[in-house]
């Protein structure tokens, strides 16, 4: 059983914001998931965005977490919409994060991909699980490398003027409930 806690407390890792409409492990359920996106804008404006929406699956040799990119809010209704746009939400919606069970344990770094903006490529997740089964996880990502343009990260595209920097960094918190 151990070995099937260590594998879910590493879905906390996702998020990102994180993901294929995945459903929900038949062994373990989620709850409390707090998924927080940081990014700097122009003139090193800090962007926050949360989301409360975080799917866990697992399989054999895998465990998945997805969120979806039109879930998370930044508290600016414009900033959100924008977003949604130049990231293309309604083909790119699914942020998923996979990691390999074999290798989760009580915490540490764990290799994982990401999916984001259609593209799939490495990431390391930190991550950590106390004793009530409470996971805390982060891994950061370029966008750019996920296929999103340069331009679309500014505020005029055609001159790239006001542009937010293409790291992105998402902290994963959840429960674990068995």
């Amino acid at each position: 059983m151990s070995f099937k806690i260590r594998s879910a407390y590493f879905a906390a890792a996702v998020s990102a914001a994180l993901t294929v409409a995945a459903v929900a492990s038949a062994n373990y359920k989620l709850a409390a998931p707090k998924i927080t996106m940081r990014a700097k804008g122009p003139l090193g404006l800090k962007i926050v965005g949360n989301s409360s929406k975080l799917d866990i699956a697992e399989d054999d040799k895998s465990v998945t977490f997805t969120t979806e990119l039109s879930s998370i809010k930044t508290g600016n209704d414009t900033r959100d919409t924008h977003m949604k746009e130049r990231f293309e939400a309604s083909k790119f919606n699914a942020i998923t994060l996979t990691v390999p069970k074999d290798k989760i344990a009580k915490g540490g770094t764990i290799p994982g991909t990401l999916k984001f903006h259609g593209v799939t490529k490495p990431v390391k997740v930190v991550y950590e699980v106390n004793d009530k089964q409470h996971v805390k996880s982060h891994f950061g990502f370029n966008v750019n490398q996920h296929g999103v343009e340069e331009k679309k990260l500014c505020a005029i595209e055609t001159t790239k003027t006001g542009c937010a920097d293409p790291d992105v960094t998402i902290e994963v918190e959840f429960d674990l409930k068995g």
